[in-house]
């Protein structure tokens, strides 16, 4: 099994931030390409330290995610996509991040 992992990546002036939306994990970098690599491997790396944690503990971590006021800039990058069109915009991208189910459980 597959679990989708939620993620948006938005650049403001010459920088990109991307966030995780489901683990409320952001990186900075200077390209689309460098925030995607970091977040994805600061995702592995939570994921990583996650599971060697107590059952309590993991399960806590595992519900925890962005603030609502990050994830209504997601959706509207997402409904502004669905109106013109476009998931990339040049300033902004949307990803979802695949991983066996197994990993997150």
């Amino acid at each position: 099994m597959t679990k989708y992992i939620r993620c948006y990546a938005e650049r403001r002036g010459g920088e990109w931030t991307a966030i995780c939306l489901n683990f409320d994990i952001a990186v900075q970098g200077h390209s689309f390409e460098d925030v995607k690599e970091c977040l994805e491997g600061a995702i592995d790396l939570f994921l990583e330290g996650v599971a060697e944690l107590p059952a309590e503990d993991r399960n806590r971590l595992l519900r925890r995610s962005a603030p609502v006021s990050v994830k209504l800039k997601y959706l509207r990058a997402v409904v502004w996509s669905w109106i013109f069109g476009a998931s990339d915009d040049g300033e902004h991208h949307q990803h979802h991040y695949t991983m066996p189910l197994a990993r997150t459980a």
